[in-house]
């Protein structure tokens, strides 16, 4: 005979683990709270942007100018990220991490046909990732004249993390309840395997089902009493 698994058999393995499911939940989801709390660093992030435009020269703008602008943000994008700028950050604020460990922490990007490009830092310290995006925007200003022979950069906002900064991350609520979803998941898939391997048969309707004949009738249970 073929078993097959209906709405009312999923929601009655559900109701004899409820407890374990729940405690599940609950025990994922405070792990994952304290995990948060003692075990992640807390991240900042500082944001700089900087505007390419026509070349200073230009008395004019054209959408020729404005094209040609678009088309250098890719290749001023990996200048940022590259060691000619890196190096000059890392050795003018004395920086412990490498060339290398820095770029990991620096993420440039910019709207489709936008002409501003953001360069965004994360650090443990909101003070450290404020000054060290401004210098990129600095040594990147200068440093582009010289790679690229152009004069089309300027610094359009410096970074600013304010006098109270949150951290990025992590996030504590989206922890705990990634948590608590995995610990339901657990609990669901502890609670139907537990089904699947319990072969007992224990009521009436389940002897019907297996051997697919009527019950006729049952033997009650007594429990003996001693002594009266």
């Amino acid at each position: 005979m073929e078993e097959t698994l209906n709405l009312e058999d999923i929601l009655e393995v559900i109701k004899k683990n409820l407890v374990m499911i729940i405690t599940l939940v609950l025990l994922f989801g405070a792990a994952a709270a304290f995990a948060t709390a003692f075990f992640m660093t807390p991240q900042y992030e500082a944001n700089t942007q900087i505007l390419v435009s026509q070349s200073q020269e230009s008395e004019s703008v054209n959408n020729q100018d404005i094209q040609a602008s678009l088309q250098l943000i890719n290749t001023y994008r990996d200048i940022i990220k590259s060691p000619t700028v890196l190096d000059d950050v890392v050795s003018n604020l004395n920086l412990e991490q490498d060339t290398a460990a820095l770029a990991s922490q620096i993420t440039v990007n910019n709207q489709d046909q936008s002409q501003v490009v953001t360069v965004t830092v994360t650090d443990p310290n909101p003070g450290n990732a404020e000054t060290i995006a401004n210098e990129i925007a600095d040594v990147f200003e200068e440093r582009v004249q010289d790679v690229m022979n152009v004069d089309n950069v300027s610094i359009l906002a410096p970074a600013d993390v304010g006098e109270e900064p949150a951290p990025v991350s992590p996030q504590p609520l989206i922890n705990i309840a990634i948590g608590m979803i995995l610990g339901g998941l657990l609990g669901l898939g502890i609670a139907f395997l537990r089904a699947f391997l319990d072969k007992r048969v224990t009521t009436d309707e389940e002897i019907e089902k297996v051997l697919e004949l009527p019950v006729l009738g049952t033997i009650a249970k007594f429990e003996s009493q001693k002594g009266n």
